[in-house]
C-alpha cells in the first residue's frame, strides 16, 4: 500500500468514525431527551387527570346535598311513602328526575327510597319501578361523601338523603353519578399522550407509564403513546447522519487525496531517482516538497555520494585482494601439473643421454603424461578466463519457475529420482541466463554427491520467502560436507570431486551475491547437504559496474 493511499485510508476512517460517532450520540441525545419529553407529557397528564378526578370527586356532593335539603321532589316522596301513595307520584318522579340530572350537569341520577325501590332514573328509565336492596344499604353509607366506582362504568359516586323527622329509619334519597373517561380522555388529549385504567399490556411499539391514585380508591391510570413517530424521526435522523456523514467523508477524501498526492509526490519522484542511482551512476536527487523532506534528500545525497565513495574503494581493494587470492590458486593450480611434466623431460633426457634402451617405449607414456598435464593447464587457464569474465547482470523480469523446471527438466535421468516442487510467485526481476547457471551448478553437485547410494534422490524447491523474497532449495542425500570443507565451501579452485576444477561453487556465491541474495548450507536432516539460496524479487540492488543496456544474445 502506497504513503498515499495509507494517508487516504486513514482520513477516511478517522472522517466515517468521527461523523458517525458524533451522529451516533447526537441520535442517542435526542432519543433520550424525546423520551424524557414523552415522560415530562405522562407525568402532566397523571397529575391532571388526577386533580380533575379529586375536583369531580369534591365538586358533586356539594352540587347534589342542597337538591336533597330544598327540593320538594323528595319532600312528596316522603309524604307519598307515609300516605302510602307513592304509586302515584311515581309519574311525576320519572319526569322530574331526567330534568334534575341535567339541571346539576351529572350522567347518571336514581332517587331511591329506604326499601330499595328506585322512583326515578335520568340515565335509564327502565330502572324505574324496580327495587335493589344493594342500593339501600350504599345510599346511607355514601350519604354526603363521594368515591371513585370502578365496578361497570368508571365514574365518580354521591349520595345525599332527606329522612322523616318522626321516622329517622324512613328516607328518600338522590344517588347521582358522574363519568371520568371523557375526563380521561379529554385530559390524555391536551397532552397528547392516551390514558387508560389498569395496566396496559407492553408492546414494543408503544411507550406507556402507569401510576396508583391511592386516594381515589387505589384507581390504577396508564399513559401510552405510540413509539411510531419516535421510530420515523429516529429514521430521518438517521438518514440525514448518513447523508452528511457521506458529505463529509466525501470532501475529506478529496482533501486528503490532494494532501497525500502534495506528501507522496516528493518521495516518489526520490523513489525513482533512488533506483536510477543504484543500476547506474549516481545522481544527486534535487530537494522538493516539505522541509522534513528537503532534509531528508540532502541526507539521502550526501549518504549515495558516501557510499559511492566507499563502494568504489571497497572495490578496488576487493579486486585487488581478489586478484592475489586468484594468482596465488592460478599459480598454485598450474604448479602441480608442471612437476609430473619436469618429471618426465628430465627421465627422457637421461634415456637419452646414455642411450637407454627403454628410451622409446618411455618415450610414449612421457609424452602422453605431458600432454594430459597441458590439458589440464588449459582447462584451470579456460576455467579461470570463465570466473574473472562474468558479466554483471542484466535483470529483466521473467517467470522464475518455469526457469528453474526447465533446468531441472534437462537434468532427469533414471540413476537418480529427481523431484521438483514450486509455489505460485511473482515475476523474478534477474538475469534469466544467470540464474540458469546457479540451478544447473547447484542440481549438478547433488546429482553428482548422491549417485552413489542406494536410492538417490534430489529435491529442487521453489517457494515465497520472507517479504518480497524468493527461497531456491537444492537437498540431496549424498555423504553430505565434511567439516573440513565447510570453511572453504564457496571458495575458488576447492574440490574434492577428481574431475572438478572448484569454480563452480565460486561462481554460484558471485552471482547470488551480484543479484542481492544469500545462499547458505546446512546438513539435510536424513544425511546429505542442503544449499538455499535466498534472492529479493525486485531484483539486484547496488551493482560492481551499471548492467549492459541490452541483453546479451
Amino acid at each position: 500500500m502506497t504513503l498515499a493511499q495509507r494517508v487516504l485510508l486513514a482520513i477516511a476512517l478517522l472522517t466515517l468514525s468521527t461523523t458517525f460517532a458524533f451522529g451516533f450520540f447526537v441520535r442517542e441525545a435526542w432519543r433520550k431527551t424525546e423520551e424524557d419529553r414523552f415522560r415530562a407529557q405522562f407525568i402532566e397528564a397523571f397529575s391532571e387527570v388526577q386533580a380533575e378526578l379529586r375536583a369531580e370527586r369534591d365538586r358533586l356532593p356539594a352540587q347534589l346535598v342542597p337538591h336533597c335539603e330544598y327540593n320538594p321532589m323528595l319532600d312528596s316522596a316522603l309524604v307519598g311513602m307515609r300516605s302510602g301513595d307513592l304509586s302515584e307520584r311515581a309519574l311525576g318522579f320519572s319526569l322530574n328526575v331526567p330534568q334534575l340530572m341535567k339541571a346539576i350537569q351529572v350522567d347518571e341520577l336514581l332517587l331511591v327510597t329506604s326499601r330499595g325501590q328506585v322512583l326515578g332514573a335520568g340515565h335509564d328509565k327502565t330502572l324505574t319501578g324496580t327495587r335493589d336492596a344493594k342500593l339501600a344499604d350504599l345510599l346511607p353509607e355514601v350519604a354526603g361523601s363521594a368515591r371513585v366506582r370502578q365496578v361497570g362504568r368508571l365514574a365518580v359516586q354521591a349520595a345525599c338523603l332527606r329522612r322523616d323527622a318522626a321516622r329517622p329509619k324512613l328516607w328518600v334519597g338522590l344517588l347521582a353519578a358522574r363519568h371520568l373517561e371523557p375526563v380521561i380522555a379529554r385530559v390524555g388529549s391536551g397532552h397528547g399522550v392516551e390514558l387508560s385504567l389498569g395496566h396496559a399490556p407492553a408492546r414494543a411499539d408503544v411507550v406507556s407509564e402507569s401510576t396508583r391514585l391511592d386516594d381515589l380508591g387505589g384507581l390504577v391510570v396508564t399513559a401510552s403513546r405510540s413509539r411510531t413517530r419516535l421510530v420515523e424521526a429516529l429514521a430521518r435522523l438517521d438518514w440525514t447522519i448518513l447523508i452528511l456523514g457521506l458529505g463529509t467523508v466525501g470532501v475529506a477524501l478529496l482533501v486528503g487525496l490532494l494532501l497525500a498526492r502534495g506528501i507522496a509526490r516528493p518521495i516518489v519522484l526520490l523513489s525513482e531517482q533512488a533506483r536510477e542511482v543504484v543500476t547506474g551512476e549516481p545522481k544527486l536527487v534535487a530537494p522538493r516538497g516539505g522541509r522534513e523532506l528537503v532534509g531528508f534528500t540532502n541526507a539521502f545525497n550526501q549518504a549515495i555520494m558516501d557510499l559511492t565513495a566507499l563502494r568504489k574503494r571497497l572495490a578496488a581493494t576487493e579486486r585487488i585482494a581478489a586478484r592475489r587470492e586468484i594468482a596465488r590458486r592460478v599459480a598454485h593450480e598450474i604448479k602441480n601439473p608442471l612437476a609430473p611434466i619436469r618429471a618426465a623431460i628430465e627421465t627422457l633426457r637421461r634415456l637419452r643421454a646414455r642411450n637407454d634402451p627403454a628410451f622409446d617405449e618411455y618415450f610414449d607414456e612421457a609424452s602422453r603424461t605431458v600432454l594430459e598435464e597441458v590439458t589440464r593447464i588449459s582447462n584451470i587457464v579456460s576455467e579461470f578466463t570463465r570466473f574473472a569474465r562474468l558479466p554483471p547482470p542484466n535483470p529483466q523480469p521473467f517467470d522464475v519457475v518455469d526457469a528453474v523446471r526447465g533446468v531441472v527438466n534437462l537434468h532427469r535421468s533414471e540413476e537418480v529420482e529427481l523431484r521438483f516442487h514450486a509455489d505460485t510467485l511473482s515475476p523474478l526481476n534477474a538475469d534469466s541466463d544467470q540464474l540458469k547457471q546457479v540451478v544447473t551448478n547447484l542440481v549438478q553437485n547433488a546429482l553428482d554427491a548422491s549417485s552413489g547410494q542406494q536410492a538417490p534422490r534430489v529435491d529442487v524447491e521453489l517457494r515465497a520467502g520472507p517479504g518480497d523474497t524468493l527461497t531456491l532449495t537444492v537437498t540431496d542425500n549424498g555423504p553430505g560436507v565434511s567439516p573440513e570443507q565447510r570453511a572453504k565451501l564457496f571458495e575458488p579452485y576447492n574440490t574434492t570431486k577428481p574431475h572438478g576444477t572448484g569454480l563452480g561453487l565460486a561462481i554460484v556465491q558471485r552471482i547470488v551475491v551480484e543479484h542481492g541474495g544469500d545462499i547458505v548450507h546446512r546438513d539435510a536432516a536424513g544425511g546429505g547437504a542442503v544449499f538455499e539460496v535466498t534472492l529479493p524479487l525486485a531484483g539486484p540492488t547496488l551493482l560492481p559496474e551499471a548492467p549492459p543496456t541490452s541483453r546479451r544474445s
